[in-house]
């Protein structure tokens, strides 16, 4: 459903009772202060009331968007924020039916309930988070200079209020109001975003002291223990993000609960907003990457954490650029240690949401979609992260080592792992990540860490074909298994059939095929580039043709039922034996190249290439034995039915000669231009 902007939700909802008084007792004190004329000192639970003001304003903006998109849409599902209508304090119960009854009409205005009565509380909750801004000890002039700016500010957008009479209200006044983008002009959605910066300045200004890096303020004592564990985790895994800025954390109480409040990196969009209660830790995260959230929630999947449906909202205009999502997860500990334990995992995942998407795209040039959040998964799990990958240059590392390497037979457009295939390409990626995350940690030199990785891509082409070539070698042996069966059922034709033996060989011959087909299939899926698949897959392609026509031919043969008189079986028999000494032939030209390498030895070279030079002499002798079979029309003596049987094996064993010859060639091709030259 739409909602505000990235910044909308990410407020803490901060209860005035911020210190261990009932709250006749702070009322009380907070009288007695103001008259002893030391008003500095009510300051905090100031801000801290402004700051619940900021939760309620982004609750009536959110309010009012979701009730203008249902009544544009009332065949679409919607949510009627009675969980952020909680979470901001607001107790009255008939505000969840507000979107369910707002009716589009005539004009583009909306008859939404409440409508003016929502948008004085929008005004009220704006002024209460101006207020703390004019204190005259924290901020002296520049702090009254400041909250008139603000006053000017939101007078000057009062002035377009239109009349909310009867619960009616433009559909272009809550675009306005509600957009998040500062092109359009101003807005008090942008100006609740500005206050809300404000206010967090002031609150860090008032931290009473700092707790393993974190700003805390009117905490309790046992919640020290809290904050040092979530702090232990930040801390542990902090010095992955190099010189990012970002990880600032803030704790304060509000009420039973204790409240933690992470800005993960600059984006104002991504920040984290932790409840701790009892042995309750309730965390809401809000992101304007769904992958990025999905990856975050995927990061405990170890721990008992219950995720509520995640919620997607525009801002105003329902530009593209506005769009976010929050998600809200809970977590019921065991006891004290389990609940300590937690926050330490909770607080030393972070720094793996810092610049992800960056890290995400500049992966994806070299690999799919899902191997590249395998493989940044992982360097999380490891504790090694993507900022020193991004530091070190992203994509221009791994292309710096390719230029290095040398030449790569890839298609136009095509990635990596087209060639070294995804689970190879996954290795080199987290090796690429963990080296460059080790090292810079480690105080290695950059040229170092380069150099290893270009040696590390080194190795994994000079080897990536040995295993490609293994599918093939894989291969090759079916086609000999094939042309073996092909010739020895020609050679029984002279014989007394045994028709069960005639089946089976039938059927077993079915199953190389069927086994032959699903190695050409593994090899597409490991390159995953559907017809661009490059050399590999080529040769497979190719090689899978001499599989097709030798099961052809076997089947073919098995219906010859009668002994067919005259030359042609004989004929048939010579040509079947051509065909057998090719497939032996083309395995042994796969497997010598699984052994080359640029250094190879000259009798290894030697060895390859006498194979496909024999192959090649063979496909010119079959050519000549298929057409003797083919002159044996003249002298044929069966029926016309058993010639042409004969003469459709004669032409698949052909076929299969002919594929065994260019299977061999696209072979020696690579060798050749790409192996032998690295």
């Amino acid at each position: 459903m739409s909602g505000l902007s990235p910044l909308s939700l990410t407020a803490p909802a901060i209860n005035p009772a911020s210190n261990n008084l009932s709250s006749t007792e702070s009322v009380g004190k907070a009288k007695i202060v103001n008259q002893l004329g030391e008003q500095e000192l009510l300051l905090p639970a100031r801000v801290n009331e402004a700051l619940c003001a900021n939760d309620r304003a982004k609750y009536w903006l959110s309010l009012l968007q979701a009730a203008r998109e249902h009544a544009d849409h009332p065949d679409l599902s919607f949510t009627d924020l009675r969980q952020e209508r909680l979470a901001c304090g607001i107790d009255s119960n008939e505000l969840d039916t507000v979107v369910e009854h707002t009716r589009k009409e005539e004009g583009h205005h909306y008859h939404l309930p409440g409508a003016g009565q929502i948008h004085d509380s929008l005004v009220a909750n704006i002024r209460e988070m101006i207020g703390p801004l004019h204190a005259p000890t924290m901020n002296g002039e520049a702090g009254r200079s400041l909250s008139l700016e603000y006053e000017k500010r939101l007078l000057a957008l009062l002035a377009e209020v239109p009349s909310l009479e009867e619960d009616r209200i433009p559909g272009g006044y809550i675009d306005r109001i509600t957009s998040g983008q500062r092109e359009r002009g101003d807005s008090l959605h942008l100006l609740i975003m500005d206050l809300h910066r404000e206010l967090n300045r002031l609150q860090q200004k008032l931290a009473t002291e700092s707790i393993d890096g974190a700003c805390v303020y009117s905490i309790r004592e046992e919640d020290r223990a809290l904050v040092s564990a979530f702090m232990a985790g930040v801390n542990q895994t902090r010095a992955l993000k190099f010189d990012h800025p970002g990880l600032g954390t803030t704790a304060t109480r509000s009420g039973e609960r204790l409240l933690l409040q992470n800005d993960i990196g600059m984006t104002e969009a991504h920040v984290l907003v932790i409840h701790v209660e009892g042995q309750r830790v309730t965390l809401t995260y809000t992101d304007v990457h769904i992958e990025r959230l999905i990856f975050f929630q995927n990061l405990f999947e170890r721990l008992a954490v219950t995720w509520e449906d995640t919620v997607s909202r525009r801002g105003g205009g329902a530009q593209r650029e506005d769009l976010y999502h929050l998600c809200v997860g809970t977590y019921e500990a065991q006891n004290r240690a389990d609940l300590l334990a937690y926050l330490t995992f909770l607080g030393s995942r972070l720094v793996f949401l810092i610049d992800w998407n960056r890290a995400r795209k500049r992966l994806r040039k070299f690999a799919p979609r899902q191997v590249c959040l395998e493989v940044l998964r992982w360097a999380a799990d490891q504790n090694h992260g993507h900022m020193g990958f991004l530091t070190l240059g992203g994509e221009q590392l791994i292309f710096d080592a390719l230029q290095t390497v040398g030449k790569i037979p890839l298609v136009p457009g095509g990635q990596l792992s087209d060639f070294l295939g995804r689970e190879r390409t996954a290795e080199f990626l987290k090796f690429t990540l963990q080296t460059a995350s080790e090292g810079l940690r480690a105080g290695r030199s950059e040229f170092l860490i380069r150099d290893e990785i270009g040696a590390e891509l080194r190795h994994y082409l000079d080897t990536a074909h040995q295993g490609l070539l293994g599918v093939a070698a894989e291969h090759g042996a079916l086609v000999v298994e094939l042309a073996m069966a092909t010739r020895d059922i020609l050679l029984a034709r002279g014989m007394t059939l045994d028709r069960e033996w005639l089946q089976r060989l039938v059927e077993r011959a079915k199953k190389w095929e069927h086994t032959a087909d699903k190695l050409v299939q593994r090899s597409r899926e490991t390159c995953g580039r559907g017809e661009e698949t490059g050399p590999f897959f080529d040769l497979l392609v190719t090689a899978d043709d001499i599989a097709d026509s030798l099961e052809e031919a076997i089947y073919w043969t098995s219906l010859l039922i009668e002994v067919v008189p005259g030359d042609s079986p004989s004929r048939l028999q010579a040509l079947a034996e051509l065909v057998v000494q090719g497939a032996q032939e083309y395995l042994k030209a796969v497997e010598n190249a699984r052994c080359l390498h640029r250094g190879s030895p000259r009798e290894q070279v030697a060895d390859f290439l006498e194979a496909v030079d024999r192959i090649v002499t063979l496909e010119h002798q079959s050519d000549d034995a298929h057409r003797l079979v083919q002159a044996g029309v003249l002298t044929f003596a069966g029926d016309f039915k058993q010639w042409h049987l004969i003469n459709g094996v004669s032409d698949r064993l052909e076929e299969a000669a002919d594929a065994l010859m260019r299977s061999v060639l696209l072979l020696r091709d690579y060798i050749l231009r790409e192996v032998l030259r690295r």
